[in-house]
């Protein structure tokens, strides 16, 4: 017979031995510092943490190409069900140029997206620009140059515009459409627009008076056709890209005039000479000091360019990709930034030899990203490097040497090896934009000292692209090994696909998040010596 007093509180359930990583409170912690590859694991474990974590799965959310979605009359049905249910949980959207008919279908559920990046400019993006005008604020609109014309243009106007010089832009009617979405976003912060084509003077007026408020403003090829009022001034814009813009080059040197508070600045005008050595001693009398300057695929003479560096003595990261960076630029670097300098990219300079990289390596010691074309094995041993913090190294070494082949490469997977912060390291072409190549004096075999790069513990990613090299199965099991942090690598391991498909199955066994991209324009790799 029970003695238990009716009327005496039942105790609760007892929650003092309860598991911390079961409450949810302690789980919403936890979610932010998780990539989505482990939340899509994560979310496997118990059926609590699949309902706490499942919103941070779909906070960034890439919708795929048409082509690559599988086929069949409900092929898309899971994925868009899905993204519907959780898109309240979405804030970072990406859209491919095919994916705006699936951007259809999700835009009701999409109520808080705060960046955006637009694949294709139509009329079905007009929705989402308006059910988030409230919390967007990033709006990239960028399509691809090389897709389809993103609108059927009437001959009459495509002819129109062809003799204006303007090869792709919208109708009248959608670029107003657009620009009034656009400017009734209240909180953008960062714009990046391209083939918007605006060319009235009362839409160029209204917008730039919208950039106004604006701290990063990037315009690309057809943007904006015609020349910003002069009289206006854009003290709020920290970041302006000028990317291949159709603008005359006058108005777009007055556009950064107009901006006294810049701190990053790219000017790109493919295979045109930039007067950057004027524009140079504006932006170093700014409000604020230069930190990046990107004039990648520009044709500033070397002196022009060693003037416009000394006036930046604080900048952090040059990229001057396909340049005629030399000797002078060289030699402005290490006088006026060797203690701030900390990106540096001269790829596809013809002028930046193996001396002049080699050199910069073994004076400026606040690098940590450099990107070159190659490096010869007796410029590197000749020097030491003082860039001991470096986290990113891209570059291709050459002979010739005065060692055996064998003893070379020690040499050089030795200098490597101090390098033990690296991140990223690219000892092939994958970032290069020329089609001409130079063979590596490495060849990335144990037997030839790629062991000696063990102590790369922080490295996540591997290129090796258009490179012979000598990896087989050992040597995929010693990176997975010996780089718990690997998460991509860039490259064909193998010229026999069958061996290709084994040592990648493998990896996805050992290591399923390490994913491998092919370099489809050259697939070179030799055969096991």
């Amino acid at each position: 017979m029970s003695t238990t007093n009716p009327h005496q509180p039942q105790p609760t359930e007892d929650t003092t031995n309860t598991n911390p990583l079961l409450l949810p409170e302690i789980l919403w912690q936890i979610g932010p510092h998780l990539d989505q590859q482990h939340i899509a694991h994560c979310v496997l474990v118990c059926k609590t943490w699949n309902t706490t974590l499942t919103p941070f799965l779909f906070q960034r959310v890439a919708l795929p190409k048409r082509k690559l979605l599988p086929s069949g009359k409900y092929g898309t049905r899971p994925m868009i069900t899905a993204i519907q249910r959780n898109g309240v949980h979405i804030r970072h959207l990406v859209c491919s140029p095919d994916s705006n008919t699936i951007l259809r279908q999700i835009t009701p559920q999409c109520t808080a997206v705060e960046t955006l990046i637009l694949g294709k400019i139509t009329p079905e993006v007009l929705p989402i620009l308006r059910r988030c005008r409230n919390t967007l604020t990033r709006l990239e609109m960028t399509p691809n140059p090389h897709s389809n014309s993103t609108t059927t243009l009437t001959q009459t106007y495509q002819r129109s515009l062809s003799v204006l010089g303007y090869s792709q832009v919208l109708p009248r009617s959608e670029t107003t459409a657009l620009l009034d979405a656009i400017l009734d976003l209240a909180h953008l912060d960062h714009l990046v627009l391209d083939y918007l084509g605006l060319r009235d003077p009362a839409q160029v007026l209204s917008f730039f008076d919208y950039c106004k408020r604006l701290s990063t403003l990037e315009l690309h090829n057809n943007a904006v056709l015609v020349q910003a009022p002069h009289d206006m001034e854009f003290s709020c814009l920290r970041s302006l890209s000028l990317i291949d813009s159709s603008m005359q080059l006058a108005d777009q040197m007055m556009l950064f005039l107009q901006c006294p508070s810049l701190d990053h600045v790219t000017w790109r005008r493919d295979g045109a000479t930039i007067p950057i050595q004027a524009l140079s001693r504006t932006w170093s009398s700014g409000l604020r000091p230069l930190k990046l300057l990107d004039i990648a695929n520009v044709k500033v003479p070397d002196e022009g360019l060693a003037e416009a560096l000394t006036h930046f003595p604080r900048l952090e990261q040059f990229i001057a990709r396909d340049t005629l960076f030399g000797h002078l630029a060289k030699q402005a670097i290490v006088d006026a930034m060797r203690s701030t300098l900390e990106v540096l990219d001269l790829v596809d300079c013809p002028a930046a030899t193996s001396e002049v990289v080699t050199e910069i390596m073994s004076l400026c010691w606040s690098l940590k990203s450099v990107s070159a074309d190659s490096l010869r094995v007796l410029d590197v041993l000749e020097n030491k490097w003082v860039c001991g913090d470096l986290e990113e190294l891209r570059v291709v070494f050459i002979g010739p040497s005065m060692m055996s082949k064998v003893a070379t490469q020690l040499a050089i997977y030795n200098r490597i090896a101090t390098l033990k912060r690296l991140r990223l390291l690219s000892l092939g072409r994958y970032g290069s934009t020329s089609r001409w190549s130079v063979r590596s004096i490495l060849d990335l075999s144990l037997n030839r000292g790629l062991g000696l790069l063990a102590p790369l513990t922080e490295l996540r990613e591997f290129d090796f692209c258009q490179m012979y090299h000598n990896i087989g199965i050992e040597e995929v099991k010693f990176m997975l090994k010996s780089w718990p942090k690997l998460e991509v690598m860039h490259g064909i391991l193998s010229a026999d696909k069958d061996r290709t498909a084994f040592m990648e199955s493998y990896m996805q066994h050992v290591r399923p998040g390490v994913r491998v991209k092919h370099n489809l324009k050259y697939q070179r790799a030799s055969g096991r010596d």
